[in-house]
């Protein structure tokens, strides 16, 4: 019971026969043209468990009136209504998003989000407290209404914020909104305003120039997670009716957060040399020879700005590759370090667990569920 029309409930469906082809076989009713939430159980339908995206106490009441096993998906809480339930780490998403900006040297931050329900307004106090832990504070933009009735409004915000600034959008309707203000009021994306959606969608995300980074969910996890603990409760297993929440995978990265808000052009050279031979066997006299200057000086310019010394960064590079390659791709572990600049695969194991607090092995089993 999610709706098939946008892409977080194809992916969660997806995750759900990801599952189903290795357990069933099962028989699952989809409705592929509903437009919104579904609200009402089909008609004459008789099945055996119910994994739904509850968003209304009066489906809540329907689906519970069934005594049949049900397992949600839905990123709020209603009221009286006890399930277990699968959903996305937002607390996880926004430090996340956070700290994507201070990786930019970023110190001014905002984020818009909407009053529609308690998840964007939670949302955006889970980014602000991420923000927080930066010694930082955050520019804030509620959307109300209609849509339309906001544009004024949020010119208005843009034109006034500090520059350049990062900001984090709640949904991809008010990334659009976001960049087109922006573009209206002669603001450059990414260079003065960088603009980072809470969540990433292969084809509205391409859909606005330029195109907009976001936060890579784990729906289809969800859909597998749940699908996962229906079969249990199937079994009969007691399944407490807790919430379990899966880490976002990473961000994926396009133009609309390209940029550096860095001034210092020796530290702009620095960090672009950086990212582009983190992978290779490179030291601090390499880093010097191509930027030259003191290496104190160096090195204290770099943690003002960043928080960390030059060769910390190539390591932040060095394990968020090795991130990508372990949840996506199923190369072997030694090509994976040396993909990633690490000599042997013992040596990302070491520094690996440094950073992450558990092997490579246990990552890519953590990320990839299915």
């Amino acid at each position: 019971m999610v709706s098939t029309s946008i892409a977080w409930g194809r992916r969660i469906v997806k995750g759900i026969l990801s599952y189903a082809n290795e357990v069933g076989p099962w028989h699952i009713w989809v409705n592929p043209n509903i437009k919104s939430d579904l609200t009402e159980l089909p008609k004459g339908w008789r099945g055996d468990g119910i994994i739904a995206r509850v968003s209304n106490p009066a489906f809540a009441n329907e689906i519970s009136s069934t005594g049949l096993p049900i397992v949600n998906v839905a990123d709020t809480a209603i009221e009286g209504f006890s399930a277990p339930c699968i959903r996305t780490d937002d607390a996880a998403g926004t430090a996340m998003a956070a700290e994507h900006f201070i990786n930019r040297g970023f110190r001014n931050i905002a984020y818009v989000g909407s009053s529609h329900s308690a998840n964007p307004l939670w949302y955006g106090k889970a980014f602000k407290k991420a923000v927080a832990a930066h010694d930082l504070n955050v520019h804030e933009f509620c959307m109300q209404g209609a849509a339309a009735d906001n544009i004024p409004r949020l010119l208005e915000w843009l034109k006034n914020l500090p520059k350049p600034i990062g900001i984090l959008v709640w949904g991809h309707g008010n990334g659009r909104m976001v960049v087109e203000g922006c573009m209206s009021a002669g603001i450059s994306v990414p260079h003065d305003v960088a603009v980072l959606c809470g969540s990433y969608d292969d084809l509205l995300s391409h859909a606005v120039f330029p195109a907009l980074s976001g936060i890579l969910n784990p729906t289809e996890q969800i859909g597998y997670k749940a699908a996962q603990t229906m079969h249990q409760l199937l079994q009969g297993k007691k399944v407490p009716h807790d919430t379990t929440y899966l880490p976002p995978l990473g961000i994926m990265e396009r133009l609309s957060t390209d940029t550096l808000a860095v001034e210092d052009p020796k530290l702009v050279k620095v960090v672009s040399f950086l990212r582009d031979h983190a992978f290779e066997s490179i030291t601090m006299n390499d880093i010097l020879r191509e930027v030259p200057m003191a290496r104190r000086s160096l090195e204290r310019r770099f943690l003002q700005v960043f928080g960390r010394s030059p060769m910390d960064e190539v390591r932040r590079l060095r394990i968020n590759k090795a991130r990508k390659l372990l949840a996506e791709t199923d190369l072997p572990m030694q090509e994976i370090a040396e993909a990633c600049g690490f000599a042997t695969y013992n040596y990302l194991t070491h520094v690996f667990k440094q950073v992450t607090e558990m092997t490579p092995r246990d990552y890519r089993k953590k990320m990839r569920t299915f």
